[in-house]
């Protein structure tokens, strides 16, 4: 199949066009240089017949998303964004190399060198995922490496314009994981896991899972054998990984990593078990996150996803790593102190913590209360499913659906409508809740059984 010429370049107020990057399935990119600052620059730029009101809106609020995640290290970083003159959206980004994703297959990548990458760019999916975002289109050429050298994932929200997370967009089959070619979801946290390892598989053989040296390994022949859980191992693989990736790319999205960043700390574990230095996992954490706590319950969630059955989310702030505020500021202490000093001391300390406290309180309860909350949830059995509606809570602008089945899937949309298959007389649940801004609102359940 001939490779389509690429769009002309828009012309933009502050940049001057120097030629293209590369061309893709929805959209081109450019070398730009902008004026002021004066620097290089990458423009992506959407295509023409795509572009629509939806997909507009789509891009606004997927840039939005963009522009706060990009602050972190692993992902790469967003300039700005706007509409062309001819009506084409626009993303400008920081010029990175996509020579990793080019290269693997002619010259993979050292375990430890691809370790380092995955525990980096790991670190930015769970980032995203704590704010309600799904990447959808995790693989090799997705990596790109800064001036710097350090590799950040690309692409982030752009490959999934879509607005129903049942539309599989932007998928590339060799790292797609099974129930995405089946077509039963557009993304999962679990579909997530399964890309992720199918890349660092990729770097270090210089093949995809289900590549099959020798024989036909076109879109259709990868598809039926991903789908039918034909990977093939690879000798270049150390067996101390081999078993973390064999998790991560089980058949069952159940039996995988619940999330990524458990799969992270396995692989930190593998590091370690190599003689090899230990990658920090770099997760986002809000400032104040860091204060003690008033609610065990909350505080002992570690997963920023998770949706807990009949029970109310304050922040995802709240559940990632938190700085341990017990051990030493490094201060100078007095010597030889007086009781009074002492006690005077733990009583400010006391007054300080219970105000922080108070502050934290203070604004959970403003983040819950903004949230909506999903209600009227219609329960409709079928033959062999069971299907959940509900209306707009009040959605605004980047909000998205967390939905959680009673059978552990993690699932982040869109759309209104959610359909469970299962056996005659199956008591099957989701819960509900609304993501705004990164942190996620009440949650609601609903259930019930498929018809025989």
């Amino acid at each position: 199949m001939a490779r389509r010429l690429p769009s002309a370049p828009p012309v933009l107020p502050g940049y001057s066009h120097l030629h293209v990057l590369g061309t893709g399935g929805y959209a081109d990119v450019f070398l730009y240089e902008q004026a002021l600052p004066r620097r290089p620059v990458a423009v992506k730029v959407l295509l023409a017949e795509l572009v629509d009101e939806d997909v507009r809106r789509s891009f606004r609020s997927e840039v939005n998303l963009m522009g706060r995640l990009s602050s972190h290290p692993g992902i790469l970083t967003v300039f700005g964004a706007s509409v062309a003159s001819d009506g084409r959206p626009y993303l400008v980004m920081e010029l990175a190399s996509p020579e990793l994703g080019e290269r693997f297959r002619s010259e993979p990548l050292a375990p430890e060198a691809a370790l380092r990458i995955a525990i980096r760019v790991g670190a930015a999916i769970e980032t995203a995922h704590r704010a309600g975002v799904l990447h959808r289109d995790i693989k090799p050429a997705n990596i790109l490496t800064t001036a710097f050298g350090h590799p950040v994932l690309s692409d982030f929200g752009i490959a999934g314009l879509q607005h129903d997370a049942t539309e599989a967009a932007g998928v590339s089959v060799p790292w797609a994981a099974p129930e995405v070619l089946r077509g039963e979801t557009g993304g999962t946290v679990a579909t997530e896991v399964w890309s992720l390892a199918a890349t660092i598989f990729s770097l270090i053989a210089g093949r995809s899972p289900a590549e099959h040296p020798g024989r036909a390994n076109d879109h259709a022949a990868l598809t039926e054998r991903i789908i039918a859980h034909e990977l093939l191992p690879s000798r270049a693989i150390p067996q101390q990984l081999r078993r973390v990736l064999d998790r991560a790319l089980a058949a069952k999205p159940e039996d995988r990593f619940e999330t990524v960043e458990q799969m992270l700390r396995e692989l930190q574990g593998v590091q370690r078990e190599l003689g090899l230095d230990e990658t920090p996992i770099e997760v986002e954490v809000d400032a104040w996150a860091a204060a003690p706590l008033p609610e065990p319950e909350v505080a002992e969630d570690s997963d920023a996803l998770r949706l807990r059955q009949r029970r109310s989310r304050r922040s995802v702030g709240l559940t990632g790593s938190r700085v341990d505020i017990s051990a030493s500021t490094g201060r100078r202490q007095p010597q030889q102190p007086k009781r009074f000093a002492v006690g005077l001391g733990i009583a400010v300390a006391s007054i300080v913590v219970l105000g922080i406290i108070a502050v934290a309180a203070v604004a959970l309860s403003s983040v819950s209360q903004r949230i909506p909350v999903v209600e009227d949830v219609v329960v409709t059995a079928e033959s062999g499913r069971v299907q959940f509606a509900w209306p707009d809570p009040g959605l605004v602008d980047t909000d998205t659906y967390h939905v959680r089945t009673s059978a552990g899937d993690a699932l982040i949309q869109g759309g209104r409508e959610f359909t469970m298959t299962g056996e005659p007389g199956e008591r099957l649940c989701i819960d509900i809740a609304v993501n705004r801004d990164g942190s996620t609102g009440d949650v609601t359940t609903a259930c019930g059984e498929p018809l025989p």
